[in-house]
């Protein structure tokens, strides 16, 4: 009797009633990307949101009078590309003073320089941005004489992230002499014989006097306007979202500004960097507290999580190595001596920014006040290092199912791949890095080593997530850019692991194209802890949508690189249209 009384309520109850769907996209092949990989035919979407995939009879059920419609035409559907690692603020205004040449060899920086020289009262400082070694012809930097040779009056830097070589006028002005002390983990080199300074400084541009600043922006007029610019050239290339690896509060709030005037056409995770980490636990606590105050708009800018879909905090980033393109990442075996990157001591190995006692507090309490943790590190020392420190924090309060990450994890081990399946750790990776620098890391590290540069299929063999970025910096073009951030490069070079100038790396690392396209889309935001509602495409999850040809699941390799996006879509609304 109960039991027919409950069925009689059943029957009884009315029908929910759902709206229909503000647009509906018929006629695509659909990469969903969901577990199964399923492709589908349609897409019917409602306030911003995917509310039905499957094939088109199925999907025009959702459809009512006002529905608005898009026939595909046969053409292949994605979720929205995500770039995991780019620098917004600094890229957009990078060349709001004047354009920045291309460097393919000394002969181009050479040039650029003396130019310069013309146009520059002599005494001022002449600064070559983001010029790595690894990408020149030469495959090094200019020696101190060659740069004497040019620009004998003014102080110039040859700067390549961490690392950098300055003129002998440069020295002069800054008062650098045989005495000058190195500064916290930065080193003046020096000639083994004379103890004079060769030029080369790594980690030590405090030493250089009247330096401008020249990394990032301050905010001047136009970098708004700057910044919607280049959103709406990711958006050229399919991106809707974007990890800012180190946003400012200058950063955040232009974004938050374009978000709230409905200008905001890519979707921002921005990681807080803690500069200058000091040691002391009490200082440490202090600093994360900072880090995470409300802005000026009564928004908080920390911990991991708090923000909307538009603008939302991503993982706390210290900075705990060099770099591999300029010779400070922090290997577990000595670089060797040699010009690529100046380097005169047997024994160097790079620099370690942060010592292991100081960098166990830091993953401790970064843990107890609610942030996941990220780290640049370069090499498998700084991995090593950054690893012990996660598994303290681990111990100490719990990380697992936290999304913590390392970022850029150029080189690792067996060991360390373990290690991050233990504790839950992903990275997100650079792959335009084995396209631009495989040459001269190969003649530096040889084949042995080299066997671990950015081993995808080994990262995805040990069961982890693995995200593809650019690390995006100066420039705007998406190849010439330093570093390349146009997505379809990145998935080639993912898929066939070919380098520009020295063949294919590691054949047996490649990525298929499916896993390509996860690796720029789902994975990241599995990373960042946003995979419940972007990534895929699947009823519930925002409908941040790309239409491209051809389809990169079957046309030829070659052809990868240069699939172009018909449209592109955020929350349901074109932000780009290729006409």
């Amino acid at each position: 009797m109960i039991f027919l009384i409950f069925t009689s309520l059943l029957v009884a109850a009315p029908a929910q009633v759902v709206p229909p769907a503000d647009l509906i996209i018929t006629h695509a092949k659909v990469l969903t990307l969901d577990p199964a990989d399923r492709i589908a035919e349609a897409v019917a979407i409602r306030d911003s949101r995917i509310v039905a995939v499957g094939t088109n009879a199925e999907v025009e059920r959702h459809a009512g009078p006002k529905t608005e419609r898009i026939d595909a035409g046969g053409k292949t559907l994605l979720p929205g590309l995500y770039d995991s690692h780019v620098h917004p603020l600094g890229a957009a205004t990078s060349e709001k003073d004047h354009a920045i040449p291309v460097y393919r060899s000394l002969a181009d920086i050479k040039a650029h320089i003396t130019e310069r020289v013309k146009l520059q009262p002599a005494g001022t400082w002449i600064v070559v941005r983001y010029a790595f070694p690894t990408r020149l012809d030469e495959s090094r930097f200019p020696t101190r004489a060659e740069l004497d040779a040019i620009a004998p009056d003014h102080p110039v830097l040859h700067h390549a992230g961490p690392a950098g070589m300055v003129n002998t006028k440069a020295l002069e002005l800054s008062g650098i002499t045989k005495e000058t002390a190195n500064p916290p983990a930065g080193a003046i080199v020096r000639d083994p014989k004379t103890g004079e300074a060769t030029g080369m400084i790594r980690n030590a541009y405090s030493v250089l006097k009247g330096l401008p600043s020249f990394i990032g922006s301050d905010d001047g007029p136009g970098d708004r306007e700057r910044v919607k610019d280049l959103f709406r050239r990711y958006n050229s290339r399919g991106i809707t979202s974007v990890g800012d690896r180190s946003a400012s509060v200058t950063a955040l709030r232009i974004y938050r500004e374009l978000r709230d005037g409905g200008e905001l056409s890519v979707r921002v995770n921005a990681t807080r960097v803690l500069e200058n980490p000091p040691g002391e636990r009490s200082a440490v606590v202090e600093a994360l507290q900072k880090l995470a105050a409300e802005s000026e708009t009564g928004e908080p800018n920390g911990p991991t999580g708090v923000g909307d879909h538009w603008v939302r905090v991503g993982c706390l980033k210290v900075f705990l190595d060099g770099g591999m393109l300029n010779g400070t990442a922090y290997m577990r075996t000595p670089w060797g001596v040699g010009p690529a990157y100046q380097i005169t001591e047997p024994d160097y190995r790079g620099l370690l920014l942060v010592q292991p006692g100081p960098l166990a507090i830091i993953a401790e309490e970064a843990a107890r006040r609610g942030w996941s943790m990220t780290a640049h590190v370069a090499g498998e020392g700084a991995m090593d290092e950054l690893l012990r420190a996660y598994a303290h924090a681990e111990r100490t309060v719990g990380i697992k199912g936290r999304r913590w990450t390392i970022t850029h994890a150029n080189f690792t081990s067996a060991a360390n791949l373990a290690l991050c399946r233990d504790l839950g750790v992903g990275a997100d990776l650079q792959p335009a890095w084995i396209w631009k620098d495989t040459r001269t890391l190969m003649k530096l590290l040889g084949p042995e080593r080299m066997a671990w540069f950015h081993p995808y299929r080994k990262w995805l063999d040990a069961g982890l997530t693995i995200g593809g970025g650019s690390d995006h910096m100066i420039r705007l073009d998406a190849i010439e850019a330093t570093n390349p951030w146009d997505p379809w490069l990145g998935i080639y070079v993912a898929v066939t692991r070919q380098t520009e100038g020295a063949g294919v790396l590691n054949p047996d690392q490649r990525l298929t194209r499916v896993e390509a396209i996860r690796f720029y889309s789902v994975n990241n935001a599995r990373l960042n802890g946003e995979d419940a509602f972007k990534g895929s495409i699947e009823p519930g999850k925002l409908a941040d949508l790309i239409l491209v040809t051809p389809d990169p699941l079957i046309c030829p390799e070659a052809d990868i690189r240069n699939v172009r996006v018909l449209w592109t879509m955020v929350g349901g609304r074109k932000v780009f249209a290729n006409q």
